[in-house]
């Protein structure tokens, strides 16, 4: 019986499995930092917008501030 061809694959190596696994957690970790660049700056750009546009509605209305709008305050 130890000769016949019963279709048994033996698994991989374990290195072989450790190195998937750790190949997986690396490009998660890869695309996470990716993503929460790609957020900050995003937040960033829309934040420089929303200031504009509060600038743009407050010369069309004269109301005049001496304090920096509330949203350039959160971001430091």
């Amino acid at each position: 019986m130890s000769n016949s061809n019963s279709g048994y694959v033996p698994p991989p190596s374990t290195g072989h499995e450790i190195g998937v696994m750790f190949g997986f957690i690396g490009a998660f970790l890869l695309a996470m930092i990716l993503y929460g660049v790609w957020f900050n700056l995003s937040n960033k750009k829309s934040l420089a917008r929303e200031n504009e546009r509060l600038r743009t509605v407050r010369q069309q209305f004269g109301i005049s501030t001496d304090e920096k709008p509330r949203a350039e305050k959160t971001i430091s």
